[in-house]
């Protein structure tokens, strides 16, 4: 197979999401006036965002359909571990209270991850807790709390083991429109490390930040019951530590140590229009999610000093920029096979142009370029559901997934590994309880020639 092909195929996965993204429900003839909306379980902040997460107006009608993917918006909230509807008679004949029963989670939250690796050739990640020749893992997460502020705000606080300590607000039901609209803070004293797009960087390589503050800020603006347009900012600076090539055996891998001198940027940007009605944002058994937006990004160095191989004394090194525009289509399809088994379909394409100062090369700096990249993926995931509880006192998920994906992203002209082909597959448990979860994985990756 080409890499022709793998677009290819990519494109038809994604032509066939919208598809079936566009076809609606068989008509249906019930209808349910709702008089009113009533949220159980959570306090009072926290049933403001249910009830404004619904989207639904007490006074209008609503199919059971509607009903029904209100419930999952609701369930796609962060503080959300299970919710569910049912209709009590109203004050007058056909009219009913929609009464929406929540589990919330706890205030204080986990999120922990063991990751193990094994690798077809050497990579430098710059991320494992344990390293060998061909395998790694890493082991991570955050931890933190939440607190729900004012009519409908949750504050939050975090230690992340890779972004540091971290600090955050959401605003929920933004002037009563149902608008989210959130702002964050994370302090990193050492060390955080970003694999660049080839389009910032086409020598494959990651960047690592001796110490780093990052600020970000998002924004979801609802367009109807199933689509939204979310924004999102971010922007990360700090001392410099490297910058390496993440394939070890490659003869021209860039390699170069700094003083913690001078300065690295690292800016994001992205605007896209979404289309969700998957059941749960962690562990989704059903749904359909399409994105389709433009994404942009800003990498920069200055004032660095780099320590040299040979030479005994410390060298400048000259500022490095790049930045890059990239439009992109993505999509996933969970699609029930079992009332326990799950199949997800899913699949990316972008491309975009970028302009590139100074890129050092192993040989030679290059002075000025312009590069167009593109690339996609596809990708399928098969999950069991082993266990399933949801009783008061005892909420437990846990599940198998196992998957395979394969993409190609390539630059033309081309200044290191383009076209850069990776193949990856899994397999590993998910547990989830009212607390966080704790997801344990074994990946093979491949970043060699796959195809000839």
């Amino acid at each position: 197979m080409r890499t022709r092909s793998i677009l290819s195929l990519a494109l038809l996965v994604l032509a066939a999401l919208p598809a079936v993204a566009q076809e609606e429900p068989p008509p249906e003839t019930a209808r349910f006036l709702i008089e009113t909306i009533t949220v159980e379980g959570p306090k009072e902040a926290a049933a403001n965002i249910v009830k404004a997460e619904t989207l639904l107006r007490p006074g209008e009608s609503y199919s059971e359909s509607d009903l029904r993917l209100a419930v999952y918006r609701i369930h796609r909230l962060p503080f959300v571990l299970d919710a569910s509807f049912a209709l009590r008679k109203g004050s007058q004949r056909g009219a009913y209270e929609l009464v929406i029963s929540v589990q919330p989670a706890r205030w204080f939250f986990f999120d922990h991850w063991i990751r193990a690796f094994t690798f077809e050739h050497p990579l430098d990640l710059q991320d494992e807790t344990f390293r060998g020749d061909r395998t790694s893992v890493s082991i991570g997460g955050v931890v933190g709390a939440r607190l729900f502020v004012g009519r409908s705000g949750e504050l939050f606080g975090a230690f992340d083991s890779q972004d540091g300590l971290q600090l955050g607000f959401t605003q929920y039901d933004l002037f009563h429109r149902g608008i989210l609209a959130s702002a964050g803070v994370s302090r990193e004293l050492c060390c955080v490390t970003e694999v660049l797009p080839l389009a910032l960087d086409p020598t494959f390589s990651s960047w690592t930040f001796a110490a780093s503050l990052k600020l970000s800020l998002g924004m979801s603006v609802p367009l109807g019951g199933r689509q939204s347009f979310q924004v999102s900012l971010s922007d990360r600076r700090g001392d410099p530590d490297s910058h390496r090539g993440v394939l070890e055996d490659t003869p021209d891998r860039v390699r170069q140590l700094f003083t913690q001198s001078g300065e690295l940027e690292y800016q994001r940007a992205e605007g896209k229009w979404v289309y969700d009605t998957s059941d749960d944002p962690f562990l989704p058994t059903r749904g359909i999610s399409v994105s389709a937006g433009v994404e942009a990004a800003r990498f920069s160095s200055r004032d660095l000093r780099e320590f040299p191989d040979q030479q005994a004394e410390i060298q400048p090194v000259a500022p490095f920029h790049s930045e890059q525009i990239v439009a992109a289509l993505s999509g996933i399809w969970h699609l029930p096979v079992t009332s326990k088994q799950t199949v997800s379909f899913m699949g990316k394409v972008f491309g975009g142009p970028s302009q590139l100062e100074n890129l050092r090369l192993r040989s030679r700096t290059v002075d000025q370029t312009s590069v167009n990249s593109y690339g996609g993926s596809v990708g399928i995931q098969h999950s069991v559901t082993l266990r399933h509880s949801r009783s008061k006192d005892n909420f437990v998920d846990i599940r198998w997934e196992t998957g395979a994906e394969i993409g190609v992203e390539k630059t033309s002209p081309d200044y290191g590994p383009s076209p850069l082909k990776r193949f990856s597959a899994h397999t590993g448990i998910v547990f989830r309880n009212p607390w966080g979860r704790v997801r344990a994985t074994l990946t093979y990756l491949d970043l060699g020639e796959i195809v000839p």
